[in-house]
């Protein structure tokens, strides 16, 4: 091959790559009017809402002091907070979608997907729609509002689908947590066992605290174990809330026999109360059978658990909290 027909195939070559570029134009996909779902500024962010095409919708909104409030009712978790607004930060564009995907995706957007709103103070700063996971599971379709043409977004390093990091049920961002009272903070502890009222009793806090039975008469015991007891209201977390039951089988379970009611009232004079009703077996019950081999009849790994009076309900772990499911004997047994 000599030396003109190598620069005849060179510019040959050229000629087909500008036609490429100002002909066909592929980086249209690629195009900053829909594939820039990235906010860099997540601090400013001060309202995120979340809605999708089978009724359910939650309204996020930060408050002055930094923490998160659902529906502007319940305070929110601020781990799946800052989940979100993390992800909203790091994702990134995998790929733009097929010409033969692009119809079906657009209409599984509009049938089943996310719209997610975010703002700063009142200025809405991004509209985009989160659909489902691609084929390998790996990407999410993704599109904003107003563009021609949806993408697959992805997080670098992670591997998985984002669409369960945009829930529209409110209580899925509820915070879990409990009982976060420091013992210097709390005045008094009231636990109380409605079906064996005896096992019931008050801590009054202190300097030394005092142990008092049902009927508020003083029962000795270890005053280090009252300190210790007190102290073990903090960072305590309920597993999850339910989204299996309806709010009439909630309100049916909030209505059955108590089994055990926990009070915690701080110097500010407010209370925080929990709650518990057994629960049955079910088919993730590990725990069947009591040491003599009898089957059991309720479940002793998990309790329902309702907090605050609202019908929103818990599921409570025994392993969590058995340690202030103490009653007035094992007390007495402490001195």
């Amino acid at each position: 091959m000599n030396k003109q027909i190598k620069i005849l195939i060179v510019l040959l070559l050229v000629a087909i790559g500008v036609y490429v570029v100002f002909t066909r134009k592929p980086w249209k996909s690629f195009s900053g009017d829909g594939s820039d779902f990235t906010i860099t500024d997540t601090a400013a962010v001060t309202k995120i809402f979340l809605a999708d095409a089978f009724g359910l919708s939650v309204t996020l909104t930060k408050q002055a002091n930094g923490a998160w409030l659902v529906n502007d009712k319940f305070e929110a978790d601020t781990r799946k907070l800052n989940l979100l607004l993390q992800t909203m930060h790091d994702i990134r564009m995998r790929n733009p979608i097929g010409k033969n995907e692009h119809n079906t995706i657009i209409k599984e957007l509009a049938g089943s997907g996310v719209k997610a709103e975010f703002y700063t103070t009142d200025d809405l700063i991004k509209t985009i729609y989160i659909g489902q996971a691609t084929m390998d599971k790996s990407g999410t379709y993704m599109m904003h509002e107003g563009a021609e043409t949806p993408y697959v977004m992805h997080l670098p390093g992670f591997v998985g689908y984002l669409t369960p990091r945009f829930p529209t049920n409110p209580v899925k961002w509820k915070t879990k947590l409990i009982f976060n009272i420091p013992a210097e903070q709390i005045t008094k502890v009231n636990v109380m066992y409605p079906q064996t009222p005896t096992e019931s009793f008050e801590i009054e806090n202190a300097a030394s605290p005092v142990l008092k039975n049902a009927q508020g008469i003083m029962v000795p015991t270890n005053t280090n174990f009252l300190k210790y007891y007190v102290a073990s209201y903090t960072q305590m977390f309920g597993e999850a809330f339910d989204d299996e039951y309806s709010a009439k089988q909630h309100d049916s379970i909030f209505s059955t026999p108590v089994f055990c009611r926990l009070s915690v009232t701080d110097k500010q004079g407010k209370t925080y109360s929990l709650q518990l009703h057994t629960k049955g077996l079910s088919a993730r019950t590990k725990e069947r059978y009591d040491e003599q081999g009898n089957e059991l009849t309720t479940d002793t790994e998990k309790y329902f658990g309702f907090v605050n009076g609202e019908k929103d309900m818990m599921y409570i772990q025994q392993y969590n909290f058995g340690k202030l499911l103490r009653t007035l004997t094992q007390f007495k047994e402490a001195k």
